[in-house]
């Protein structure tokens, strides 16, 4: 079920992913904040990050005139983003996940040299 008001036509609502996706301008800033204080992974609904929602993590919020969101470079498959800053009224709805992200490539790596 969405909490807060309706999302925008043409975003990811809870009936596409089975999430609860949070689309509350001031919980959406919650959750992100905790991602960038624990490292844990969010996945976001914005239209400059594409269709469908990106699981990633915020590395820093910056607080000016606006408010802008910074992720990390890469998703949770360890895809580029194509741009990892976004404005805070760019994200359409946000989901928290419990989990820490960690590149995929770079636990890869780790786990090949442990086998050595």
């Amino acid at each position: 079920m969405l909490r807060g008001r309706r999302p925008e036509r043409g975003y990811v609502h809870e009936r596409e992913t089975g999430l609860e996706l949070v689309i509350d301008r001031q919980e959406i800033l919650d959750i992100l904040d905790e991602s960038k204080e624990h490292g844990t992974a969010v996945g976001i609904c914005a239209a400059a990050l594409g269709q469908g929602m990106t699981v990633t993590a915020v590395d820093a919020i910056v607080i000016d005139a606006e408010v802008t969101i910074v992720l990390r470079n890469y998703d949770s498959t360890g895809y580029m983003l194509e741009t990892n800053k976004l404005s805070l009224d760019e994200i359409h709805g946000v989901y928290p996940f419990q989990s820490r992200l960690e590149n995929p490539w770079l636990r890869s790596l780790k786990g090949n040299k442990l086998n050595r």
